[in-house]
């Protein structure tokens, strides 16, 4: 029996083959993407769940409240791991890493600058389940100036030669000793180091009021990390207590009553990569939002999809209905009947999914571009993938099919048989409704795409208080080490070259942007300090980077007293509650040691400018005078830009034998809003799949509705009607549909893209004309797609019309 029901729906399909073809091509459509979509939401959900003890590990967050100003960081003091570990037995190891940018790395032969170098304690193998090739995990990092490379990093410095027992030079660090190769770090991973230095050959801070690092706890099997975070307030009071008397002159409870606040908080480390986005991230984490949006994307144009076949089905009830009644009156039975259309169903889904695939493998390599992963064919053709797609295929086939079937199936024999069944747009209130639902999500799309492209715009042309165009950045000039400075002077001779500043902190890409706490130098001990931003500047840095000075002067080398005065922007006076900020005095809060208590005198303030991303307000910044040298900024003028590049590079290589490398400062503003420029893009990638899927819906309804009112448009032309009224006539009830789908539309998009808009401190208003240019695009297409078929019935000889009943 199931033999027959397979064969007659190939021959019926067969024998409908644009039917077919539409069905087939618009599942298709929906089915690849849900695919490509679910393999980006199963990636985002399964980071760092590669660790066998992952619901165990937990990282230790810093939070609070100082002087009005929010503290969210991702490090923790350097003590908090084995305090915590020693004061609660329900902890049962910690372990660290740290970071401190890049490196030159070198041994005899090779050389290459390193950017994922970390130092981790020596059970940093044992907690993170990262497989280790050579080396025992429990000792290869306890000894200092040793290290665990990756198999990447073995086969670029060593090839197919045995790493252990030989050694790479880390920078000014020194010689290490490789004790240890690991396997490449999980691209589901929170981060992606390739060379860890033994914890050992670092110095870290002593005080819990210092920075620290990523410190990480593992939990004993069935110690709930509730009991832990319920002590937060008294490791809170027991350790940074007295080192806020030492620094602040106040005792702990002084400070909690003047509002402010500090304490401890503890991250499951599967929450890090969706659900984190604090200060001192190790790398750019994901965002729990997109995965949300992505999957409600995938519903939709699934959803739409199965739309049209319902649609198209059932409109095709009449083609079908002397069928039914002739196998009805043969003595067939309904469940018989449901039971052959649910086949037809299934074998379409299935022709669908292997289509799919397909067009999955033929777009991954840009799907992979445009997502920032690395899929390969062994992520879609593995058993766990195309078991979920028969699943999914099997769910569609049913659940598309079913409504088809019951409607078909219950049609009364001498009704049909008597041709009183009547098909098409005007008795099908159902489609109308599933029509209107695809429109809904089309014009909702195309509003989201409209207005992701406006802010992401926006961003690109706000005037953000510097110029970063014709700004060339020579990365990691701290490599040159005393001929920095001679390095600079001499670019600083060139033609090209405007002007030229050595700086460690640049208001976009890779910075090392400092923070510390200040007091006015009168405030007493009840005042809380005011944490700000930091940057070590040197006198050509505003001049470089287009920073206009409000009120003062700039730092001049003709000052000798610049080494203890500051800049500071007006976002800093305004928090200090300064009417004149030139001559103010402020003071270090300091971290402990003797020289970090300092008092600065204000000679400058700048206009506010983005020195951070447009996702938060401008914040407070002092700038002081020092030398930093972590990178260069060139502002450049040339028409010849491969020929100052060259020159640059020649003058570099003069001075060091360190790779040279440059970027663009407008590209590396453009990279912090990578992750919306992606969305921007699959939004209007998906928008498009939305409307393509809807329109070969909307185009076979309009073929069958056309067909059920042949006779119709035979009379209303023998009786004088136009081409254009019928095809006016036509058009309507599908327009109608277009227009509601407009009205419901319009206040959900306006709704959700405000939500989304609401991550950007500075962001755009939606403007009315959005909506309009949505619904205009939205009846020009449901126009085009209708007219074709609604003309070519209105063009059909009246006579041909009349026979054809």
């Amino acid at each position: 029996m199931l033999r027959n029901y397979f064969k007659i729906a190939w021959r019926t399909l067969w024998n409908k083959k644009a039917f077919a073809a539409i069905n087939i091509f618009g599942l298709a459509i929906g089915l690849a993407t849900c695919m490509l979509i679910l393999l980006y939401v199963q990636h985002e959900l399964n980071y760092d769940r590669y660790n066998e003890r992952a619901d165990r590990i937990f990282r230790i967050t810093m939070h609070g409240k100082i002087g009005g100003t929010e503290i969210n960081i991702a490090v923790a003091p350097a003590p908090a791991g084995p305090s915590v570990a020693r004061d609660y037995p329900g902890v049962e190891a910690f372990t660290r890493v740290t970071t401190e940018g890049t490196f030159l790395v070198k041994n005899d032969q090779e050389r290459f600058k390193e950017e994922h170098v970390a130092f981790a304690d020596s059970n940093f193998f044992q907690v993170f389940s990262i497989p280790v090739v050579k080396g025992n995990p429990a000792t290869m990092l306890k000894e200092p100036n040793t290290l665990v490379i990756t198999e990447a990093i073995a086969q670029k410095y060593f090839g197919n030669a045995d790493p252990i027992g030989k050694s790479l030079t880390l920078g000014n660090r020194g010689l290490f000793r490789i004790t240890g190769v690991c396997q490449n770090v999980p691209s589901s991973s929170h981060f992606h180091f390739d060379i860890f230095g033994s914890m050992s050959s670092v110095k870290l801070g002593e005080k819990w009021l210092s920075s620290g690092a990523h410190t990480y706890l593992l939990l004993k099997k069935g110690y709930p990390v509730e009991q832990l975070a319920a002590q937060s307030s008294t490791i809170t009071k027991k350790y940074i207590g007295p080192e806020i008397k030492e620094f602040l002159g106040m005792t702990y409870e002084e400070y909690l009553k003047k509002g402010d606040r500090f304490g401890f908080q503890f991250q499951p480390i599967t929450d890090i990569h969706l659900k984190s986005n604090l200060e001192g991230e190790l790398e750019p984490n994901g965002s729990v939002k997109y995965v949300y949006i992505f999957s409600a994307i995938a519903a939709f144009i699934l959803l739409i999809a199965c739309i049209n076949f319902m649609n198209l089905s059932t409109a095709g009830s009449a083609s079908r209905a002397k069928e039914v009644g002739i196998r009805k009156v043969l003595g067939s039975v309904q469940q018989q009947l449901i039971r052959q259309f649910l086949t037809e169903s299934i074998l379409l889904t299935l022709l669908a999914l292997l289509a799919a695939f397909a067009l999955v493998i033929l777009v991954l390599p840009s799907f992979n571009e445009l997502a920032g992963k690395q899929f390969d064919l062994h992520s879609i053709l593995n058993i766990k993938m195309i078991s979920l797609a028969l699943a999914g295929c099997l769910f569609v086939g049913l659940l598309t099919g079913s409504y088809p079937a019951f409607f078909l199936s219950s049609f009364k024999p001498i009704v049909v048989l008597k041709g009183r069944i009547q098909s098409g747009m005007r008795s099908g209130w159902l489609r109308n409704s599933l029509v209107t639902i695809q429109f809904v999500v089309s014009i909702g799309m195309i509003i989201g795409t409209i207005v992701v492209f406006q802010q992401l715009r926006f961003i690109q042309n706000k005037k953000l208080g510097f110029d970063k165009e014709q700004v060339l950045i020579l990365q990691d000039t701290h490599l040159l080490g005393d001929k920095s400075k001679t390095f600079k002077e001499q670019l600083g001779k060139l033609s090209q070259v405007v002007n030229v500043t050595l700086a460690g902190y640049l208001p976009a890409g890779n910075s090392n942007n400092g923070t510390d706490g200040f007091l006015p130098e009168s405030a007493d001990n009840t005042v809380s300090p005011y944490r700000f931003g930091t940057y070590y500047i040197d006198d050509d840095y505003l001049a470089t980077l287009g920073i206009k000075i409000a009120a003062g002067r700039n730092f001049s080398r003709s000052f000798g007293s610049d080494s203890a005065a500051v800049l500071v922007n007006e976002a800093a006076v305004k928090k200090f509650g300064w009417k004149n900020a030139i001559g103010q005095r402020i003071r270090t809060v300091g971290n402990g040691s003797p020289d970090s208590k300092r008092t600065y005198t204000v000679v400058g303030v700048t206009r506010n400018f983005h020195f951070r991303s447009l996702h938060e307000q401008i914040a407070p910044l002092v700038m002081m005078y020092g030398g930093d040298h972590y990178q260069m900024a060139l502002r450049i003028r040339t028409n010849d830009f491969p020929a100052l590049i060259k020159t640059i590079e020649k003058t570099w290589k003069l001075e060091t034998d360190s790779p040279f490398s440059y970027s663009f400062l407008n590209e590396r503003f453009d990279k912090m809003y990578q992750s919306e420029q992606r969305v921007g893009k699959l939004f209007g990638i998906f928008a498009s799949l939305a409307v393509v899927i809807a329109c070969l819906g909307l185009f076979g309804l309009a073929a069958f509705t056309t067909i059920q009112r042949t006779k119709e448009i035979g009379v209303r032309k023998v009786l004088g009607a136009s081409v254009m009224s019928i095809v006016a006539l036509l058009s309507g009830d599908f327009l109608r549909i277009v227009v509601v789908a407009i009205v419901i539309a319009t206040p959900v998009a306006w709704y959700g893209m405000n939500q989304w808009l609401a991550d950007f401190a500075y962001k755009i208003d939606i403007q009315w004309w959005v909506f309009v240019l949505a619904g205009v695009l939205a009846v020009a297409i449901a126009l085009l797609t209708v007219s074709f078929q609604s003309v070519k019935a209105a063009l059909v000889n009246p006579v041909k019309s009349l026979k054809s009943e």
